[in-house]
């Protein structure tokens, strides 16, 4: 049985980042089949949740209380048992359905090589979770990501259920490359004979891989480094540090770092080369939209987003994020444009049935599945 109203709670819908556009996609389609949504959340784009049907539901806590406990403990108060089901975003305690986004365990032993701190506010609450089922069913963005919470947590395989996130077909598109590459290329005065290399996140630089990249660009011959710019996308609060890197390894005049951009499309339409070397990432949506705008992708055997990666481009998944080998692979894709031209013609066609149309309809089955409670 379908449920006739649905809280969802995310503590951030807001920006650019990808579990907002999530929920935002989900609430659009649900009030389109006549379901009342209410998203609950601590920052909440009231705006942007009107505009798809939902009712913007704001829990208010205080500066210095810890904030993911007062908002389980508010959603519990506010929501009150009104709702036939209850979508959380990974900061409910309990859930009829959980989209879990992070695993903040295995990101940390990955980027850190140490465990997860047992004072992480986060990994205590993602332990609660996962090892105490409390839900009834498991959303994972990537086979990835059911692997490390089958193994870790114990989860029973059958109460999760792989499900990618969607993008965008209607943005990201190949055949838009030919009409924004050279106005965008010129706006970021890169010439066209040179090579654009970019790295495109929401944020986290350590998550991504960006201090990698940036170990590895010292490595670079100078022959290839002549041809190359590089650009930087993201929120990053130490984006001093980052600066201080590239002019240390003489790479000052070549990158140009930006905040995150809006029109993410474009800015992929200008690149040669999207690299995305984080050490593991549960999914990685910029790497799924890069191939969808025909962009050659360098990314690791552990982002999730690369189990989309098809034929000859699974040959160069870096198996590690070691700036050694990031080097290599980048200096033989700038050096080979036949290469970097058969890679891209291949991103379109490993994501073309991955719409949002399809991730919703995958979602809905597990809504229909769990009912009304």
């Amino acid at each position: 049985m379908r449920p006739g109203r649905v809280a969802i709670a995310c503590r951030r819908v807001a920006g650019v980042g990808g579990t907002t556009t999530t929920v935002l996609e989900h609430a659009r389609r649900l009030s389109a089949l006549g379901i009342a949504v209410d998203v609950f959340g601590q920052e909440l784009d009231r705006a942007r949740l009107r505009a798809v049907g939902a009712r913007a539901q704001v829990l208010w806590s205080w500066p210095w209380m810890d904030q993911r406990q007062a908002f389980a403990r508010g959603f519990q108060r506010a929501a009150g048992g009104r709702f036939d089901l209850v979508h959380g975003h990974g900061d409910l305690r309990e859930q009829d359905l959980l989209s879990l986004h992070n695993c903040v365990h295995g990101t940390h032993e990955s980027v850190h090589g140490r465990p997860l701190p047992a004072t992480s506010a986060v990994g205590r609450l993602h332990a609660e979770q996962l090892s105490g089922r409390r839900f009834r069913l498991l959303i994972a963005n990537s086979e990835l990501m059911r692997a490390d919470v089958v193994q870790r947590f114990g989860v029973p395989l059958e109460q999760v259920r792989v499900i990618y996130p969607g993008y965008d077909a209607a943005r990201f598109r190949a055949a838009e490359r030919s009409r924004w590459r050279v106005a965008e290329r010129a706006a970021l005065g890169v010439g066209a004979e040179e090579v654009l290399v970019g790295v495109i996140t929401s944020g986290d630089f350590v998550k991504r891989g960006v201090p990698a990249f940036l170990a590895a660009l010292r490595q670079v011959p100078a022959p290839a480094r002549a041809r190359m710019r590089i650009v930087i996308a993201g929120k990053e609060h130490r984006l001093h540090d980052y600066r201080a890197l590239a002019r240390e390894s003489g790479w000052e005049t070549r990158i140009r770092f930006l905040p995150p951009v809006r029109a993410i499309e474009r800015l992929f339409h200008a690149l040669d080369l999207y690299v995305h070397p984080a050490p593991f990432e549960e999914f990685g949506q910029s790497v799924q939209e890069a191939l969808a705008c025909g962009v050659p992708v360098l990314t690791g055997e552990k982002v999730g987003a690369a189990e989309l990666m098809v034929g000859e481009a699974r040959a160069w998944l870096l198996g590690r994020s070691d700036p050694a080998v990031i080097a290599d692979r980048l200096v033989r894709l700038v050096d080979d444009q036949p290469l970097r031209a058969r890679l891209g013609v291949l991103g379109p066609q490993a994501v073309a049935g991955n719409s949002w149309d399809a991730n919703f309809a995958a979602t809905l089955a597990c809504y229909d599945q769990l009912g009304s409670r």
